[in-house]
């Protein structure tokens, strides 16, 4: 939100005895961002992305909501920092992790494991964990991260590059060999189709721009949804 003339007076007014570096936030217009994600999003639980909000104080003042539920991480360590602090009971972490003094710490402290989840994409993501805490670690929390990039043609990928899982049979091995394997409790998939959601389909001025970012998004969903 760009604040309008008299609220940049205000905001200057307010901290002109402070030192920079800082940063203002007009919790009126936070409050009101936060009620109109609820309303769009339906009665759908909303996951907080920390790496949005870099304040645990806003992080615990938009989950104290009703409708926002759990923090989507920025880093194990941070989840670990935050399940300490008890700011939720509810947390994933949003990259694999190769911390090994916070894979440590996550597998000896058993309130972090029964909060946080692990993103893992691959077998020797599971390896690593293993050599870090030892084979014989207390089960850890694990959510799969998909690939659901559109590839409509050989050597085109348009999207994020965020996991190696893009075919469902890999997805499905990958499910097994985690199901299978001791210290891990697989609890759910994540997935982020960027090149739908994570792109503007309006650019102001560029018409035919517009039209072919629609294009893209609406043929990359169809053939998400029948993979």
């Amino acid at each position: 939100m760009v604040p309008n003339q008299s609220d940049q007076g205000r905001y200057d007014r307010a901290t002109r005895e402070l030192d920079p570096p800082l940063a203002v936030v007009d919790l009126d217009a936070f409050d009101r961002n936060a009620a109109d994600l609820e309303r769009r999003a339906a009665g759908r639980p909303i996951r907080v992305a920390s790496k949005s909000i870099r304040c645990r104080p806003l992080t615990e003042r938009v989950l104290a909501r009703p409708g926002y539920t759990g923090v989507l991480a920025y880093s194990l360590a941070e989840a670990l920092w935050l399940c300490a602090s008890g700011t939720t009971s509810d947390l994933l972490v949003a990259y694999p992790s190769v911390d090994r003094a916070a894979l440590r710490t996550l597998a000896g402290d058993a309130t972090a494991r029964r909060n946080i989840t692990l993103m893992v994409d691959s077998v020797e993501h599971l390896d690593l964990v293993d050599a870090v805490v030892g084979p014989d670690h207390p089960a850890i929390r694990v959510c799969l991260e998909l690939d659901v990039s559109w590839r409509p043609v050989s050597g085109v990928h348009i999207g994020a590059r965020r996991s190696p899982l893009h075919d469902p049979a890999d997805a499905v091995a990958f499910a097994r060999a985690v199901l299978a394997r001791p210290g891990f409790h697989l609890v759910g998939i994540m997935a982020y189709e960027g090149q739908i959601a994570g792109v503007g389909d309006r650019p102001p001025g560029r018409p035919v721009r517009a039209a072919a970012l629609r294009l893209v998004q609406r043929r990359s969903a169809a053939e998400l949804v029948a993979r």
